[in-house]
């Protein structure tokens, strides 16, 4: 595909220019897939990923110029001009990529308001952050963002549904990421739970980061806020040992409001039928890319967004970073505020 693509932009005159563009094409996309391999699923791999990535971005421009084409030279007639359409394609390819870049470190602030039928003195303002993956291309400016716009909501608490490091804390000690970590604070304290990523070998490690940064990892645990609100914090589905909501829940008094907070939204049908008033997750990034925002939606119950089922309101943050590349297409960086109020 990227052959082609170039071939058709920079259109190669001889058989050698040709065979240079091939050979080029089928080097650099191997080393990348062989330099990839050599650390499967680690850093070395996500720079495989990047470029595939920018290539597959190459494929929308030209989907996107092919279309133009069809519509301004055989619906409307008008002369083909193949400068001028190239030139359309590298801007429109320029336009995608800058775009996707922006997504991932221009993150915006969403707000929600769950009304519930528990007593509840006065509304709690709940800050919510997911899949921050602090690692080599997410760290120290994103942190001082994210701390600057959580301060300016004045929320009560703050909570990280898991993802915290991008697999491990070596870039994170390696660029002294703690002193930034260390800004976050609200009134209730700062809780999170673990998700899939910090658990690739690095676990301990990173929970020793996390509660010296001033985090209460809440590992199957619970805690109450102001003395009204019960949190209760799961590990990861990849943790073989962590307990059931339903176990969680006799930790607690569920005449109380109930916030659930894990990484995943996998367990909605078992949390539903529990008397949790608010589930929180992130995990899916809201498919981040660009048709995998539509699968996830076409697959999953619920991968962005907020949906009630019984009488848990569910929220599922795409997260407020950006994984193992620096893109978003579709989806976008991104802190909740919620509202926790009673209704009674």
């Amino acid at each position: 595909m990227t052959t082609v693509l170039i071939y058709w932009l920079i259109k190669p005159k001889t058989t050698a220019a040709k065979a240079v563009l091939i050979a080029a094409v089928f080097i650099i996309n191997n080393s990348a897939l062989i330099y990839g391999l050599t650390e499967f699923c680690g850093e070395r791999f996500h720079v495989y990923l990047v470029v595939s990535i920018l290539q597959g971005f190459m494929l929308y421009a030209g989907l996107i110029t092919a279309v133009v084409a069809l519509f301004v030279y055989q619906l409307f007639k008008r002369k083909s001009r193949p400068i001028l359409l190239r030139t359309f394609a590298i801007t429109v390819y320029v336009a995608i990529v800058s775009l996707a870049v922006f997504n991932a470190y221009s993150p915006v602030v969403h707000r929600l308001t769950v009304t519930i039928d528990k007593p509840l003195a006065k509304p709690m303002d709940i800050a919510l952050v997911s899949d921050t993956h602090l690692g080599r291309w997410f760290g120290n400016r994103q942190i001082k963002k994210m701390v600057s716009l959580i301060d300016a909501q004045h929320p009560d608490v703050l909570v990280i549904a898991g993802d915290i490091m991008n697999d491990n804390t070596i870039a994170y000690d390696n660029t002294n990421m703690h002193e930034q970590l260390l800004k976050l604070k609200a009134p209730l304290g700062v809780y999170a739970t673990l998700g899939n990523h910090d658990y690739f070998g690095y676990d301990q490690q990173i929970t020793q980061a996390v509660e010296e940064a001033g985090i209460k990892a809440l590992d199957n645990e619970s805690v109450l806020l102001d003395d009204s609100v019960w949190l209760v914090g799961r590990s990861d589905d990849i943790d073989r040992t962590r307990l059931s909501a339903e176990e969680l829940l006799t930790q607690v008094d569920t005449e109380k409001p109930v916030i659930f907070l894990e990484h995943r939204p996998s367990a909605m049908d078992e949390v539903s039928a529990l008397p949790v008033d608010l589930h929180l997750s992130g995990h899916t990034h809201g498919g981040q890319i660009f048709p995998l925002t539509l699968l996830m939606d076409w697959l999953t119950p619920l991968s962005y967004g907020s949906k009630k089922i019984a009488d848990t309101q569910f929220l599922v943050t795409s997260g407020y970073g950006i994984g193992p590349v620096p893109f978003r297409l579709g989806t976008r960086s991104e802190i909740w505020i919620i509202t926790l109020q009673s209704g009674v």
